[in-house]
């Protein structure tokens, strides 16, 4: 969380642990370089791009216009804004064989990056208080009883849904039937639909297993007396449901539909966005997308993967900051190998840093087009199993929060789920069972945490434009959190004068936090940019072991500065302290 805590007032600053390195000392600093995106080239080897669809990502360090994006681009292919509000432009080459690198040449272009295919996550089967909640009579679905996921003792209950400010959530999938019973009619809660796929405005699902109707029952079925009921029932013009088919009919995306596809949810109001998809393969593109949705008041909410028994990759979307990514609880039944244990965490899970959360993803009801037979239970209706259908029961649950707190930040509602979810593992958070399992009554019920209102603030792009922390020439006192696995950067913007002498200390709690300053100039604080840190970097300090890092420069050259908080292990609350002694006149 970050609060402006003092401004003006003069402050001491304490030694600093260890000897600061600084760009005005003999030869070069040496910071740690940050594994981020350690081994991103041999990720994205495992990526592929879908045969047929080689579309270039072009992310520029500003934000141009169509037409000046055009003018950068001139003679690579065809310019097409994909998430323009993002810097983010869609490329399809005349040459893809010199087209990436022909990109970068251009000015100012940050990254250039191939479209990646994505796949569904279905597991084949074998401040103030919340705002009190109306009461709900118990559902009357036929099917409900059957939902085990939605029992008291998993702690949902229908009282939990009685918000009337409960928010849109998208599901970005390969569709939603909207001739079902639970999503037809004058009552249907549908709205806004559309096809990044297919470039227009309807998002019926034509999948094979009907994915997307399964997910949407799971996040928002109504209480409509047939069916089931959703973690977050939809309700016509009260609670709405925008569906966004991003996939073909064998649940392949890319990156370019899924971000255009959320890019249309929030231009239509989804508060809470559901992927249940993803894949290898890290994008800035993506992320910087991911920024802005969350800028602009969105949640993503994607699953993991279903691969924990296996390969156990970092899959994107969840894996990237600012997206809560859920794994999947087993039912009350063991059935090794994957669930041996009742109410366990599934063993096909993917444990890494990407998981956030667990819920319910086995043996979950839910709706399907009439079609599908697969696992039937009666018709309309199948059971599934995968982090899948686990994503979208959090993603429901996000709604309630947003619903019971309409004034909430998608940080206040990401850290709420993660604070309230019950520890199930290692004390604290691990990558076999995240923060632990969902809690919906805690998550709707309990009060929020402070918010902090500077995120994003990952990266210099997204700050570059904010005032600066001595705007007022005056010391500053930051208070914030970054998290290894969810937040791991924040960057501040410091206007200096040459001459001026700037004293800056970070001091926290558990992990180790890194601080750097950079260059005016600079474009990112990723140390992984080839010849980024000889370049830009001024100073750093990285102690092992201490609770405090700090760095003293004397500056040489006017501009504005960025300071950087790096979480290069955990997570932790910190201080940052900023103080500036102005050059001497004459």
């Amino acid at each position: 969380m970050r609060s402006l805590l003092a401004a003006g007032a003069a402050l001491a600053l304490a030694a600093p642990a260890a000897p600061a390195a600084a760009g005005l000392s003999p030869g070069p600093v040496q910071p740690p370089f940050r594994d981020e995106a350690t081994a991103a080239a041999a990720r994205v080897a495992f990526a592929r791009v879908v045969p047929g669809w080689e579309r270039l990502l072009v992310t520029f360090s500003d934000r141009p216009s169509a037409e000046e994006a055009a003018r950068r681009l001139r003679g690579i292919g065809v310019v097409r804004p994909l998430v323009a509000e993002a810097g983010v432009y869609r490329v399809d080459p005349a040459r893809p064989a010199t087209a990436r690198a022909e990109s970068l040449r251009r000015e100012r272009v940050e990254a250039a990056e191939w479209s990646l295919e994505r796949r569904s996550a279905e597991r084949a089967v074998a401040h103030a208080g919340p705002l009190p909640l109306v009461p709900v009579a118990d559902p009357v679905d036929p099917l409900y009883p059957s939902q085990w996921s939605l029992r008291p003792e998993r702690l949902w209950r229908p009282l939990l849904t009685g918000s009337a400010t409960r928010p849109a959530i998208a599901i970005l999938d390969g569709g939603v039937d909207s001739r079902h019973e639970e999503w037809s009619g004058s009552e249907s809660p549908l709205v806004h639909p559309y096809s990044s796929y297919r470039k227009r405005p309807a998002a019926g699902d034509w999948g094979r297993t009907g994915h997307g109707t399964h997910v949407a029952g799971v996040a928002a079925a109504p209480i409509n007396g047939v069916g089931v009921v959703g973690v977050a029932p939809g309700r016509a013009r009260a609670a709405p449901v925008i569906p966004v088919q991003i996939a073909d009919r064998d649940g392949r995306s890319t990156d370019e539909t899924m971000m255009d596809g959320i890019r249309w949810a929030v231009r239509h109001g989804a508060r809470v966005i559901n992927i249940s998809a993803g894949g290898p393969g890290f994008s800035r593109a993506f992320q910087r997308t991911v920024d802005w949705a969350f800028a602009h008041g969105a949640l993503i909410v994607a699953s993991v993967g279903n691969e924990g028994r296996d390969a156990n990759p970092l899959n994107y979307p969840a894996a990237y900051a600012h997206v809560l990514g859920v794994g999947a609880q087993c039912d009350g039944e063991a059935t090794p190998p994957d669930c041996p244990r009742p109410y366990g965490v599934a063993r096909f899970t993917n444990h890494n840093r990407s998981l956030d959360v667990i819920a319910p993803g086995v043996a979950i009801l839910s709706s399907v087009p009439e079609r599908v037979t697969e696992n039937r239970v009666a018709r309309g209706y199948a059971i599934k199993d995968g982090t899948s259908m686990a994503a979208p029961y959090v993603a429901g649950v996000a709604a309630l929060v947003f619903g019971a707190n309409p004034e909430a930040s998608p940080y206040q509602v990401m850290r709420q789920i993660q604070n309230t979810a019950t520890d199930v593992g290692r004390r604290g958070r691990d990558d076999a069972s995240g923060y632990g399992i969902v809690n919906p009554e805690a998550a709707v019920t309990q009060p929020l945490p402070a918010d902090d209102p500077g995120e994003p603030n990952d990266d210099i792009p997204s700050v570059a434009r904010r005032a600066s922390l001595t705007a007022a020439r005056a010391p500053s006192v930051i208070e914030a959190r970054v998290d290894r696995n969810d937040d791991p950067d924040d960057v501040y913007p410091v206007d200096l004068r040459a001459g001026d002498r700037i004293r800056a200390s970070v001091d926290y709690g558990p992990g180790l936090l890194n601080l750097y300053l950079w260059r005016p100039g600079t474009r990112t604080v990723a140390t992984t940019v080839h010849g980024n840190v000889r370049r830009n970097l001024l100073a750093f300090a990285g102690v092992p072991g201490a609770r405090r890092q700090a760095i003293a420069v004397t500056i040489r050259r006017s501009g504005r500065h960025y300071l950087n908080v790096f979480a290069r292990r955990g997570g932790s609350r910190y201080r940052l302290t900023v103080a500036v002694s102005p050059a001497r006149a004459g």
